[in-house]
């Protein structure tokens, strides 16, 4: 059982976390829901600023809406539910993966929520949006850094502090010529991760401790607890990736020709499929770091272009 006087001093991390947000979301109008510890933490940390803030969320089928539901309730927001058809949803797709440069299952249905959560932003009006990207990389979000040493957890942290996170909703901003903030990752955001105790990030084995103490004493209870579920599985758009291209019968030769190896997943194949009318979409092989999978440039043991992630000489990719 942990100390309350422990949880009390990770509580004044909390705290100053949630000014810094405060501070930083500045002028900013428009805001991503997904109803998680993040996106959630973001809008909670405005106070009376966040009645009226416009929030986007995405509804394919997951349980996500009913969180976002919650918290727009509590905090008094004005919630956009965004539930695309086959034509739209097929768009985003083709969008994300060409964009991107990925036949990623993973990445490819993240980032189509992105991608409509921000087109509908932009058709609103909104000249800034708060997302929650950042929030995993800085404060233990991941079940892998759960279940890592202190040390390989203090140099992830050192890394991600230093700006080398991935921002997927800022990029994608940026390509629809859009602002995308994400306070979770200022520079401020940043020293405060690296000054925080490990113990008030990773909790008792949940992560992002110190966000969940303050949900909690926000009165978002259901969403301060709620078990850590990525967008793709909250949103449901995994499930609909898997459906929208259940009927896709790429040419196993021409794809395989073009990509230089075989696709693992069906999934897989189904999307290299929308690249083969975009070659230049198709990064090359080579290093650094050369993915086992299809020979495409690596970071710190995964590759962006297919998802593939090694690491103690096991390998994972999505397979579907």
């Amino acid at each position: 059982m942990r100390a309350k006087s422990l949880d009390r001093e990770c509580l004044e991390y909390s705290l100053r976390l949630a000014e810094i947000v405060r501070r930083t979301s500045e002028g900013c109008e428009c805001a991503l829901l997904s109803g998680g510890i993040d996106t959630t933490f973001t809008l909670a940390s405005l106070g009376w600023r966040a009645a009226g803030v416009r929030a986007f969320t995405v509804d394919l089928g997951g349980e996500d809406l009913r969180y976002a539901r919650s918290a727009s309730e509590k905090l008094g927001l004005s919630l956009v539910i965004l539930k695309p058809g086959a034509r739209a949803l097929l768009n985003a797709v083709k969008w994300a993966t060409v964009e991107l440069s990925t036949i990623d299952p993973v990445e490819v249905a993240a980032d189509t929520v992105h991608y409509i959560s921000l087109t509908a932003a932009r058709s609103w009006g909104c000249s800034c949006v708060l997302s929650g990207d950042g929030g995993d990389e800085l404060f233990i979000g991941y079940q892998f850094l759960l279940e890592r040493g202190e040390r390989e957890v203090e140099e992830w942290l050192r890394e991600m502090a230093s700006g080398g996170a991935w921002l997927p909703t800022v990029y994608i901003g940026e390509r629809l010529g859009l602002r995308v903030l994400a306070p979770l990752y200022t520079w401020e955001a940043r020293r405060l991760a690296l000054e925080t105790p490990l113990e008030c990030l990773k909790g008792p084995g949940v992560g992002k401790w110190i966000l969940r103490l303050y949900l909690d004493l926000a009165g978002l209870r259901d969403i301060a607890w709620r078990k850590k579920t990525p967008v793709t599985e909250g949103s449901g758009s995994l499930k609909m990736l898997a459906e929208l291209l259940g009927n896709v019968s790429p040419d196993p030769g021409r794809v395989e020709s073009v990509l230089g190896f075989k696709p693992p997943s069906r999934l897989h194949r189904a999307l290299a499929t929308l690249l083969l009318d975009h070659p230049e979409a198709i990064p090359p092989k080579g290093p650094p770091d050369p993915c086992p999978v299809c020979g495409r440039p690596t970071r710190r043991g995964f590759c962006r272009f297919c998802g593939a992630y090694f690491r103690g000489g096991r390998l994972s990719i999505h397979m579907a």
